[in-house]
């Protein structure tokens, strides 16, 4: 097998053995570096968001490419052991499944005020409404984002660019979520980031929104993805919610007969969301993380024995 798929199968194995990274929180410092920033450089223009982002990326990237060309000096093995180490950092598989466990169990048990709190630990926010079908639904979309920013994205821009692609994609996704002009004081500032992260995310999203189908129903998450996507401003998460609600058969996006338009109300669902989906939604997620491993390893095979050689 290939050099880049061992790194891959190793990292994911331990990100599931080895979830909680011995209490190392990777990225946490990393935070606390970005708002430190923030506080310094937010000056309300987007060329202060600029020159925030650089600052916030540059440094980190050469320091992590510097790193590896010195240990890829000293031994190849030590160098292909700190990819492996980078994509696990990187990675969040068993941490993301766990979270949403925790709460469909809440859910399943009653308690709405545990599962928002387990809710808040995944997305960083709590539901809209103290109801079963909102934290459900909440939870819902939260998985299928973060099975693409914590899952398939990384591993694509590994598989392009290797440790320093999974790390600027991560710290993209980070800055967004800190900067992204959602909030008055980050409006123009955040600008950068937010389009940053936009164009990182476009083609990981569309390969996540395209295996939601592939392992869910697959002309039911097309035809969402078609019709309903703009319902979502986000670019990126549209692809993801349409193709996902519809994969799993939480969604219609028929034609409505008395108007011959399609629905565009982004809060409907054709079913009420339970503790129920949120199990089949992280069960969509191993299942896409399954079918590219299944298929990378069959193709490292194919080139083995030789049926792809000219």
């Amino acid at each position: 097998m290939s050099e880049t798929l061992i790194a891959i199968l190793l990292a994911v194995a331990l990100d599931r053995y080895l979830p909680d990274r011995q209490g190392i929180k990777p990225f946490s410092w990393y935070r606390d570096w970005a708002e430190s920033i923030e506080e310094r450089f937010n000056g309300g223009k987007r060329v202060h968001g600029i020159g925030a982002v650089l600052l916030a990326t540059l440094p980190l990237l050469v320091g992590m490419l510097l790193v590896r060309y010195v240990l890829g000096e000293l031994s190849s093995v030590l160098r292909f052991a700190f990819d492996v180490f980078v994509l696990y950092l990187c990675l969040d598989i068993y941490r993301l499944g766990r979270s949403a466990s925790a709460v469909s169990e809440g859910l399943e048990s009653g308690n709405l005020a545990e599962a928002n709190e387990h809710l808040k630990e995944l997305s960083g926010k709590n539901a809209s409404e103290q109801t079963e079908a909102a934290i459900a639904r909440a939870t819902v979309e939260t998985v299928l984002r973060q099975g693409n920013s914590l899952v398939i994205s990384p591993l694509f821009w590994f598989l392009l660019l290797g440790p320093f692609g999974a790390v600027l994609q991560r710290l993209s996704s980070i800055l967004d979520m800190l900067w992204g002009h959602r909030y008055e004081r980050f409006a123009e500032f955040g600008w950068a980031a937010a389009r940053f992260d936009d164009v990182l995310g476009w083609l990981p999203a569309r390969v996540t929104a395209l295996s939601y189908a592939l392992m869910g129903s697959f002309e039911d998450a097309l035809h969402c993805w078609r019709r309903r996507m703009g319902v979502w401003s986000d670019i990126n998460s549209g692809p993801l919610l349409a193709s996902g609600f519809g994969a799993m058969h939480m969604q219609s996006c028929e034609v409505l007969p008395e108007e011959g338009e399609y629905e565009v109300r982004p809060a409907e669902l054709t079913v009420v969301p339970d503790a129920g989906h949120v199990r089949r939604v992280v069960a969509l997620v191993w299942r896409v993380l399954l079918l590219w491993l299944a298929i990378g390893t069959l193709m490292e095979i194919a080139h083995i024995l030789g049926i792809f050689s000219v």
